[in-house]
């Protein structure tokens, strides 16, 4: 498969690099040996935070900026051969509230990005974070790259957007490019403090201070959800293959895992890993949300398994375990 480990000596531009998955991303290649660059706008509503990347032996040059900002980018990418395209909003409630927000950052802001790659560093390798909301409500389980895109709410229409720029400019101007549709992320380094941002960091927030979980409707929405190490090591692999040219411009792969939870059963194994004295319950859908929702989901990894020899390596339990770990031996995210 490959590993993070592999691009030790590589040079890695890591866009969002202060936000959850981001930081990750730029601790886990400045550990393997990687000369790690970093930029983050820190729009306060996604929960970057430049603490994400401290107590690390190592040396990250962090820009803080819009991916937009066509100098400060073209600095950056001078020499670089990966870039981690992760920068973007993520929340589908404030896409439906702030719909141009959103559309000016996952949209107006990656096109901008991908010109100035394709003027300054086009034989760069892009690996661009896209989501599974791109699909909609799924028509059939487990949902392959082959299912149609007919997203539910603005953000999963702008990222599907998005992620149709990195596959022209893969297609068109060659530049090696590849999207990866991330379902729910959890683990270290996730912005707790506000709803926005996905159920599960607001499960964790609330199982650490031991409040009630609320679930939606009747809880029995199923998800599979990735941790965020499993989530770094498929970026790199995908970063190795295409820079092998073993992908082709423009590629776009599903990520998924084998365990699919109800929300209910997600809530139940929170409160009883951290056994803080939470309990769920379930409340009815907020108005709007309802709307949105997708439904039952479950990824088919089977592409990005046959094609980048990964799998997911962390179950859901042991994830929860590490995650309530983390986040006690650091109280500040709360």
């Amino acid at each position: 498969m490959g590993s993070v480990s592999d691009l030790s000596g590589s040079v890695c531009l890591v866009t969002g690099g202060l936000g959850f998955i981001g930081s990750n991303m730029a601790r886990a290649l400045a550990v393997a040996g990687a000369e790690v660059r970093v930029i983050d706008s820190l729009v306060p509503q996604h929960g970057g935070d430049r603490r994400n990347l401290e107590n690390l032996d190592a040396t990250l040059v962090v820009r803080e900026s819009g991916i937009d900002d066509e100098r400060t980018v073209t600095e950056l990418l001078d020499g670089v051969d990966v870039v981690f395209n992760i920068a973007g909003q993520v929340s589908h409630h404030e896409s439906m509230t702030d719909p141009a927000r959103d559309l000016d950052l996952n949209v107006r802001s990656q096109l901008a990005f991908l010109e100035t790659v394709r003027r300054s560093r086009s034989d760069a390798v892009v690996v661009h974070t896209s989501t599974r909301q791109v699909y909609g409500r799924p028509r059939y389980l487990p949902v392959d790259e082959d299912h149609p895109a007919v997203p539910r709410d603005i953000n999963g229409v702008n990222k599907l957007a998005g992620e149709f720029y990195h596959r022209l400019y893969g297609t068109v101007h060659g530049i090696r490019t590849v999207s990866l549709r991330l379902t729910n992320v959890y683990g270290p380094r996730q912005c707790l403090r506000r709803n926005g941002l996905g159920f599960l960091p607001v499960f964790v927030r609330r199982v650490l201070r031991g409040e009630t979980l609320e679930v939606f409707g009747d809880g029995s929405q199923r998800r599979d959800c990735v941790h965020v190490d499993d989530v770094v090591e498929v970026l790199a692999a995908a970063a190795l293959r295409s820079r092998e040219n073993r992908l082709p411009p423009g590629d776009f792969l599903n990520l998924g895992h084998s365990e699919s939870l109800s929300l209910l059963e997600i809530a139940d194994i929170m409160c009883e890993v951290a056994a803080s004295g939470s309990t769920t319950t379930l409340v009815p859908w907020p108005e709007g949300l309802d709307l949105i929702d997708i439904g039952d989901f479950a990824g088919d990894y089977t592409k990005v398994r046959n094609t980048l020899d990964w799998k997911p390596s962390i179950d859901f339990r042991s994830g929860v375990e590490s995650t309530i770990d983390f986040y006690r031996r650091s109280p500040w995210y709360l």
